[in-house]
């Protein structure tokens, strides 16, 4: 555990996922309320947000699709995936998907522990290059540079947000 968050960061498995499905739910369901899609649409119930980490962990994959966990005090409270590209020629690069801290955690450098244990495990797959995208003009576009992200820019109209509305997207990329 490191001290400054007191977390721990572990790689889930297929059944780890689906053992935690409810606390993985609640952190899509804090991020919604909180603005952030994750890339599901509103309104988003419990059911079916555990639902959708069920499909995740049938995907899961130790070279292509990796998820860690940050659990604090036996509780979960913030998660990231690391998916390499599909491409054959893009097989160097990942995105990091579905990247939440509990609500109650923000601001208390889980986010950062997390995205430092998906760098570390993206060296490992071998991989060069990530990216990602969040909504523009939020808390969460704000922080990626603070963490060494390169901004790339931002396309319009890229995602719809909890709420309904139709939001732009910043995309940013580290290269390893």
């Amino acid at each position: 555990m490191t001290e400054r968050s007191a977390v721990e960061i572990v790689e889930l498995s297929a059944s780890d996922v689906e053992l935690a499905a409810d606390e993985l739910a609640q952190l899509l369901l804090d991020a919604h309320n909180a603005g952030m899609a994750l890339g599901l649409t509103g309104p988003l119930e419990r059911e079916r947000a555990a639902d959708v980490w069920r499909a995740t962990a049938a995907l899961l994959d130790p070279r292509d699709r990796v998820m860690l966990a940050a659990r604090s005090e036996r509780s979960l409270v913030g998660v990231v995936q690391i998916v390499r590209a599909p491409a054959e020629n893009g097989s160097h690069r990942a995105e990091i998907v579905r990247f939440a801290v509990r609500g109650d955690r923000r601001g208390a450098g889980v986010g950062r522990v997390l995205l430092e244990a998906a760098t570390e495990r993206a060296r490992e797959l071998g991989l060069s290059l990530l990216w990602l995208s969040t909504h523009a003009g939020t808390d969460s576009d704000r922080i990626y540079e603070r963490l060494g992200w390169t901004r790339m820019g931002t396309m319009p109209g890229y995602s719809v947000r909890p709420d309904g509305t139709i939001a732009a997207s910043a995309f940013y990329y580290l290269e390893l």
